[in-house]
């Protein structure tokens, strides 16, 4: 079904990340990682761009996937300034070290049916650091990083449709204490598909471990 639309995959990308600074740049088998990212995402077939205000990020990414922001409240918000030239265009976080095509083709599935305005993926066994989606099969209610007992493991990627992600900096963070920026598109027809990932985000510190 993808065939019958433009999608293409963008990675919002900043250096200065609160919990491991620096951590694009970080090197894994030789190359930053936001370059792993990308490179694995960059196979799949689709057009994949980095969009960043570092000029050090930039500089590790062919420069025609590059698209240059300026400063942006999160990653969301920073793909929300581009004027993208395609239907949906899916968010792909630049520290998800082994993501594979496998994970994002639920998201894919869903989202083009056309039902949701925004997609993103979950999987089971969620830790207490974990970031967890509250959802009642599959239709999104909130997000918390807190050690609350209950919800799915969020995985860090979504889907959206054109229209929709330019609005993003007009929503409102219905649960700001969380400060999660994918709590500003629960107001929408937000869909979380259950798919599997078997590699490591990068979230903190004791991630790098992994």
């Amino acid at each position: 079904m993808e065939e019958n639309y433009r999608i293409c995959f963008a990675i919002p990308a900043r250096l200065n990340s609160r919990r491991v600074p620096g951590k694009m740049l970080l090197e894994f088998d030789g190359k930053p990682l936001v370059r792993n990212v990308f490179d694995e995402v960059n196979s799949w077939g689709f057009d994949t761009f980095v969009v960043t205000d570092s000029k050090d990020i930039a500089e590790v990414i062919p420069g025609s996937n590059v698209i240059c922001t300026g400063e942006a409240l999160n990653g969301s918000h920073r793909l929300s300034m581009v004027d993208w030239d395609y239907d949906y265009i899916i968010n792909v976080q630049g520290d998800m070290l082994g993501i594979e095509f496998d994970t994002v083709k639920p998201l894919i599935k869903g989202i083009l049916n056309g039902d949701y305005e925004v997609g993103t993926l979950y999987t089971t066994g969620a830790e207490d650091n974990d970031v967890k989606v509250i959802h009642t099969d599959g239709v999104v209610h909130w997000f918390t990083r807190s050690g609350i007992g209950y919800g799915d493991r969020h995985l860090g990627v979504y889907a959206y449709r054109k229209d929709i992600l330019k609005t993003y900096g007009n929503l409102i963070d219905a649960y700001p204490v969380e400060d999660l920026e994918q709590n500003r598109l629960t107001s929408l027809k937000f869909r979380a598909y259950k798919s599997i990932f078997n590699g490591v985000e990068i979230n903190t510190i004791e991630d790098l471990s992994k």
